[in-house]
């Protein structure tokens, strides 16, 4: 047992677990991620012994060696004498291969979610499963005075979620059912039941600013400015959160907003200027993500002080995140800038859709002879194209120039996503092949 934390807390009740576990009832399965650490392993034996009094889910455990250190294979192999000993299956997931020299804790923590993953996907087959997680109010209110440090807005600083989805296009879920238990609780939990758990020295190294803010909190925690305060902050900040999230959706509803066909968006200038300025920062982030490709996105300030200039401003054009925004009477439009896309070619291959620029999905069908790749369209290619120049429809030029082209070698040979648009020509040229381009954000006109 580790003398990193005491107790001094009250142990978690049974009546208090079967709150905290109540969600646990919609999946068919659990994957608990246990390191053998106080908050992990209290949360193995509360989920075990709640398990025991109803009909639950079928509970796996999982341990993650990261191979950074050589006590892990032995914490691994405690965790699992201790989940053989409550009937519930263990296995050891082991990250493999050569360790980045830097960045090394957020690699870690990608491969250990990856990992986790994979696991889930192999034992859940086609049933439901959850990934738990052992979360405590005291990492709550560490992630939120690391996010302060950083000028986090609102959905920063609401911290951990308590569930969501593990990645956007996977139905695996991510809970975490202690984040309102302390550490000290969790603690106190083991040592009622005379159980012992095994301590990460990392915990202790300030190299990681983590155990830096921890300290900071424990100062705070002296002046009166505890953990279970800036969590219940942060839960708050959960709750403006959803309401802001509702409201977006309203605003957006006024806008009028047209996405067309993903090439360009358009919406009604005079109900976003007359929109409180927070509602106007989050539009602005979400259509730059939509429309700014492979750019990294932009700072909350940039964003920021663009939504004030455009508030203020007559007609103009603005560029930021990879997006060009032009300010015209009476719309706002917005569209890719096309000096910022990769223009290194994206192999267009049989059987498998290419993402590119992070925007449009494209695929081919036919003509395995022709070796076809996507660059940018650009204004050369499309009057090679034979394209109308400039485009005579209501398509802004330089969108079309950042619009995805098929090239052979060094002639382009379609722009599938411009058939709305420009009319290209149906590659005659070259019968049975088959091109098709698809958003990768989807047509809808919610964002």
């Amino acid at each position: 047992m580790s003398a990193t934390w005491t107790s001094g807390g009250t142990p978690v009740a049974a009546a208090e677990a079967d709150t905290l576990f109540a969600l646990f009832s919609k999946f068919d399965c659990l994957l608990l991620a246990v390191s053998g650490g106080v908050d992990s392993m209290a949360m193995l034996e509360l989920v075990a012994e709640w398990a025991r009094s109803k009909t639950a889910p079928q509970i796996f455990v999982a341990t993650v060696d990261h191979g950074l250190r050589p006590e892990a294979r032995d914490e691994a192999a405690f965790v699992a004498l201790r989940s053989r000993a409550l009937g519930l299956p263990h296995a050891t997931l082991e990250w493999l291969g050569e360790k980045p020299e830097t960045g090394v804790a957020n690699a870690a923590r990608q491969a250990r979610y990856a990992l986790l993953r994979e696991h889930a996907e192999r034992i859940a087959g086609a049933r439901s499963i959850a990934i738990v997680t052992a979360h405590t109010e005291d990492d709550q209110a560490e992630t939120f005075l690391m996010r302060l440090a950083r000028g986090s807005g609102v959905d920063g600083l609401a911290g951990i979620a308590p569930e969501r989805r593990l990645e956007d296009a996977s139905d695996i879920a991510l809970v975490r059912p202690l984040l309102g238990i302390s550490k000290a609780r969790l603690a106190a939990t083991l040592e009622a039941r005379g159980l012992e758990w095994r301590e990460d020295p990392s915990n202790r190294d300030a190299a990681y600013e983590r155990v830096r803010v921890r300290s900071t909190l424990t100062r705070l925690a002296e002046d009166g400015v505890g953990a279970a305060a800036i969590a219940t902050s942060a839960r708050r900040l959960r709750d403006a959160g959803e309401a802001l999230r509702y409201a977006d959706c309203a605003f957006e509803a006024s806008l009028a907003i047209d996405f067309n066909d993903e090439l360009y968006g358009s919406l009604a200038r005079a109900p976003f200027q007359s929109a409180p300025a927070l509602l106007r920062q989050r539009l602005l982030a979400k259509l730059i993500a939509r429309f700014g490709g492979d750019t990294a996105a932009p700072e909350l300030a940039e964003v920021e002080e663009l939504a004030s200039r455009i508030a203020t401003s007559r007609p103009d054009r603005f560029t930021l995140g990879g997006a060009v925004l032009t300010l015209k009477a009476e719309t706002l439009m917005i569209w890719r800038e096309a000096g910022r896309i990769e223009r290194r070619a994206t192999p267009l291959a049989l059987g498998a859709a290419a993402l590119w620029d992070n925007r449009f999905w494209l695929s081919r069908e036919g003509r395995p002879d022709l070796a076809l790749a996507v660059r940018p369209l650009g204004r050369d290619g499309a009057k090679r194209l034979g394209l109308d120049w400039p485009p005579s429809r209501r398509a802004p030029a330089s969108a079309i120039e950042a619009a995805p082209a098929v090239w052979l070698d060094d002639q382009p040979i379609a722009a599938p996503s411009l058939a709305k648009f420009a009319a290209p020509p149906q590659h005659e040229a070259y019968p049975g092949l088959r091109l098709s381009a698809e958003p990768a954000a989807g047509r809808s006109a919610g964002i």
